[in-house]
């Protein structure tokens, strides 16, 4: 792959970029680029961006002055809200044991519904599989 390379125009506040200070993160103004000032990570290793491998070099020279240490950053958590549900069922029964609800009453409130799983059917080789000869059955 071809180099890509922007021109540097300045550079400013080094600081490692992971606990093996084998990337350096740095605050860029390239030439061609209407920002004036962007994040970037500047790797020695990096043989598609020649201006990484520059940033690098530079970096570790001092030319930005002095590269500070790298620091952990806090990592995202897992952040849960809490639901209540009212089970059907649980409330109807509650109604019923009040005596507020008849079990006529309760015939019309209960509704049975089938929710689609998913597909089956025979097992075609009963006498071979594995499952055996019910595999499948449903």
């Amino acid at each position: 792959m071809a180099d890509t390379s922007y021109e540097v125009v300045r550079a400013r506040n080094p600081r490692w970029a992971n606990p093996e200070k084998n990337m350096i993160d740095l605050e860029v103004d390239f030439a061609p680029l209407d920002e004036e000032w962007l994040p970037y990570t500047a790797s020695p290793t990096d043989n598609d961006t020649e201006h990484s491998r520059y940033l690098y070099t530079q970096a570790i020279n001092g030319e930005y002055g002095e590269i500070k240490e790298w620091e952990q950053q806090e990592l995202w958590t897992p952040w849960y809200e809490d639901e209540t549900e009212v089970s059907n069922e649980g409330l109807v029964q509650l109604l019923l044991e009040k005596g507020i609800l008849t079990d006529e009453e309760v015939d019309t409130i209960l509704v049975e519904k089938s929710k689609f799983q998913g597909f089956t059917r025979r097992a075609t080789d009963t006498k071979s599989h594995n499952g055996g000869a019910y595999f499948g059955a449903v």
